[in-house]
C-alpha cells in the first residue's frame, strides 16, 4: 500500500520553528537583534512568512518587536528560571520517590538502557551542546514515562523548550555538569532499583538545587 507524500509546512511554520531552534539554541543569543531582511536571507525565503513568524514567536515571549530597536530576542528573568527550578522540584521529587517506593527488574533494565543511551553522547567529546541538553533532558522526562503519571508528563511536556533554555545556560556557564549530571543520573538509577525511597528522593532535590545554586552564584 502506497501513501501520499507528506504536505511540506506552510513557510510561516518553517520560518516560525527554524528562528524558534535558533534561538533556543542560543545562536540568536539573549538580548540580541535581528531584522525580517536578515532572517529571511538566512532562511532563504521572503519576508513575509519571517514577519508572521516574529509576530506570533513574539506572542509567545521569545522577542520583542520595537519600532525604535527592531527585533530583540529576548531572556528569560532571573525569576522565571527560578519558578521553573521550583516546577522540577516538586514534580520529580514525586516521579522519583514514587518509582523508589515500587521497584522491579523491569525498571531498573529500562533504567540502564537509558543511562546507556546518554552515555554515548556524555561520553563522546565530539558531541555538540544541544545533543548533551537533549540527552540530559531525555533522562528526566524518561522518569515520568517510566511511572507512567500521564498529567505529570504532560506538564513537563509543555515547559519543554523552557527548561531547555535553562538547561542551555548552565551546559554553557559550566562545562564540568556533563559529568557530573551524569554521574549523579547514574546514582539515582541504582537509588531508584534499590528501592531507597528517601536517597533517592534527597538526590533528585540535591540534584536540581544545585542547578539554582549555579545560577544563583551567576547572577551574583
Amino acid at each position: 500500500m502506497t501513501y501520499p507524500p507528506l504536505e511540506p509546512l506552510p513557510l510561516r511554520e518553517q520560518a516560525y520553528s527554524r528562528i524558534k531552534q535558533l534561538i533556543l539554541d542560543e545562536e540568536f543569543p539573549p538580548n540580541s537583534f535581528l531584522s525580517e531582511r536578515g532572517l529571511a536571507e538566512r532562511l532563504g525565503m521572503s519576508k513575509t512568512p519571517v514577519r508572521l513568524a516574529i509576530a506570533r514567536l513574539e506572542h509567545e515571549g521569545y522577542v520583542r518587536v520595537s519600532p525604535q530597536q527592531g527585533i530583540v530576542v529576548l531572556a528569560l528573568s532571573f525569576e522565571e528560571i527560578l519558578d521553573y527550578i521550583d516546577f522540577r522540584l516538586a514534580l520529580e521529587s514525586f516521579v522519583v520517590r514514587s518509582l523508589a517506593a515500587a521497584p522491579s527488574p523491569e525498571r531498573a533494565l529500562a533504567l540502564e538502557a537509558q543511562l546507556a543511551e546518554q552515555a554515548q553522547v556524555v561520553h563522546n567529546p565530539e558531541s555538540p551542546l544541544q545533543a548533551l541538553v537533549h540527552a540530559d533532558m531525555a533522562f528526566h522526562r524518561f522518569l515520568a514515562t517510566l511511572l507512567g503519571n500521564r498529567p505529570i508528563l504532560q506538564a513537563l511536556e509543555r515547559q519543554q523548550e523552557v527548561l531547555y533554555r535553562i538547561a542551555m545556560r548552565i551546559f554553557q556557564k559550566y562545562p564540568q555538569r556533563r559529568e557530573q549530571s551524569f554521574a549523579e543520573h547514574q546514582t539515582l538509577c541504582r537509588l531508584i532499583a534499590a528501592g531507597q525511597q528517601a536517597e533517592a528522593a534527597a538526590l533528585i532535590e540535591q540534584h536540581i538545587l544545585r542547578i539554582k545554586s549555579l545560577l544563583v552564584g551567576a547572577e551574583g
